[in-house]
């Protein structure tokens, strides 16, 4: 609809060689796909594909804790349960 927000995820693989990677797969579902918004799994690691996308102006969703797209390389687990992890996590957010 004209209301809804339609946000994309940035799949595995179109975002991680960097920042230019980044903004390119963004700039093609914005202007192919007519999407609102990415979400990219990452947090602290992926700040500089994040803070590239905000500054051309397209919204970032970030996906922190279980990232789907990481199981194969991690597994399912409980995320944030050691002292480092769950500062891991305040770091990613």
């Amino acid at each position: 609809t004209k209301r809804a927000l339609i946000v994309a995820d940035l799949t595995f693989g179109s975002y991680q060689e960097g920042p230019r990677q980044a903004l390119r797969s963004a700039m093609r579902l914005v202007k192919d796909a007519g999407v609102g918004a990415v979400k990219l799994e990452g947090g602290e690691r992926s700040h500089e594909q994040i803070r590239t996308l905000v500054e051309a102006g397209i919204p970032v969703m970030g996906h922190i804790g279980l990232t789907p797209q990481s199981v194969n390389a991690m597994g399912y687990r409980v995320q944030g349960r050691g002292e480092e992890a769950a500062a891991q996590l305040l770091r990613d957010a």
